[in-house]
This record gives C-alpha cells, sequence and structure tokens, in this order.
C-alpha cells in the first residue's frame, strides 16, 4: 500500500504543471544576463553580485529538481546547458572588460563554449543526428570553476569599492583568482581535448553522447 501510495506520488509529481519548472529556471538565468550587464555598467556592483548570485543558484536548482521530481526531458537536457553557456559566455567577456579576470582564461572559455553552442544547430537543424549531453565529473568541476571564478570577480569588483588598497583585500583576491583561473585553464584545455575527437565521433554515428 505505501509503495502504491509513494509510486502515485511521483506519478502526479511527474505529471503535474511544476514539471516545467526546471526549463523556466533556465530561461531565468538567461533572462538575468542584460540585468547583470546593465548593473555592472552603472557600477552597481553590490546588486550585480547578488543578481549573478541568483542566477548561479538557478543552475544548482534546475538540475536538483528535474532529478528530484522525474522532470527530466530532452528538451530540458539541452536548455540547461545552452543557458549556462549564453550566461557564461555574456558575462566573462564583461569582467575581463573589468580587468577582474585574466586574458588566457577568458578566450579558452569564449572559445570552448562557442565551439560547443555552434555544434547544437549543425546536429540538430542540419545533419538532424540525434544525442544527448551527460556531463561527466571534469565538466562538472570546470563549470563549478567558472561560476566561482565569475562569482570572484563580481565579488572582486565590490571589493575594489568597499575596500582600501592597504587593506589587503585586492591581494587577497587577486591570489585566490590567479589559482582558480590556473585550475580552470587546465580543465578547459582537458575538456577542449576531449571534446572535438568526440565531435567527430557523434557526426559519424561512433557515439551519441556529449560529455
Amino acid at each position: 500500500m505505501i509503495h502504491k501510495r509513494n509510486r502515485a506520488a511521483t506519478e502526479d509529481m511527474t505529471s503535474s504543471r511544476w514539471r516545467h519548472l526546471p526549463n523556466l529556471l533556465s530561461a531565468t538565468r538567461i533572462a538575468l544576463i542584460p540585468v547583470i550587464v546593465w548593473l555592472s555598467l552603472i557600477h552597481e556592483h553590490m546588486l550585480a553580485l547578488l543578481v549573478f548570485a541568483a542566477g548561479a543558484l538557478t543552475d544548482l536548482l534546475d538540475g536538483y529538481l528535474a532529478r528530484r521530481f522525474g522532470w527530466q526531458s530532452h528538451f530540458g537536457s539541452l536548455l540547461d546547458p545552452i543557458a549556462d553557456r549564453v550566461f557564461v559566455l555574456c558575462l566573462i567577456p564583461l569582467l575581463w572588460y573589468f580587468d577582474a579576470i585574466g586574458t588566457a582564461y577568458t578566450v579558452l572559455v569564449v572559445v570552448r563554449y562557442t565551439i560547443q553552442l555552434s555544434a547544437l544547430p549543425v546536429f540538430i537543424l542540419w545533419l538532424k543526428i540525434p544525442f544527448r549531453v551527460v556531463p561527466d565529473w571534469i565538466s562538472r568541476l570546470a563549470a563549478v570553476v567558472v561560476f566561482a571564478v565569475l562569482g570572484m570577480g563580481f565579488a572582486d569588483l565590490l571589493a575594489i569599492e568597499l575596500f582600501d588598497e592597504s587593506s589587503g583585500a585586492e591581494n587577497t583576491f587577486e591570489h585566490t583568482m590567479d589559482a582558480l583561473t590556473l585550475i580552470g585553464c587546465l580543465l578547459e584545455i582537458w575538456i577542449m581535448l576531449k571534446f572535438i575527437p568526440r565531435y567527430w565521433q557523434i557526426i559519424r554515428g561512433r557515439h551519441d553522447t556529449f560529455e
């Protein structure tokens, strides 16, 4: 009886109107981009950091809710990584412009994310090859690092506004950012070395999953 009730509850959650919530959260992440950019350009760095944190939180929630309540869908599995990449592609050049993130890491992230995004219309609209996006632990770690770097970048802009150079806060942010971006650069290079061969494997029908 208990098993039947649990199964019925799961089926109700799967078929409920809330099943679209993860996709709505992913779309919200994209919608927050112009808000963050505008706040940064008018030097409202505290608000920019808070809105960025809200956007990063949607990245945690959409995947968790989809898995927890069985709300996964093929559309959602594509929208989530697309939202992540668009979010990062718009914000990392912004922080580079403010000299909060180094050039090398910015270039590696922009190149990798642009190539990955450009693959989607090739497979979906042109070649019409079915594929899945299932991030492995390295890709997940790289995503954590890039969001941490973005968060540190926005926090750095706020620290410059709030603290004197003599306080040492700037040096702390700089050393932390250097360590994060070094790790990030190594991860980006590794992922690119894996992605390009996988791209051709999927085109030739030898694989069906991007990691």
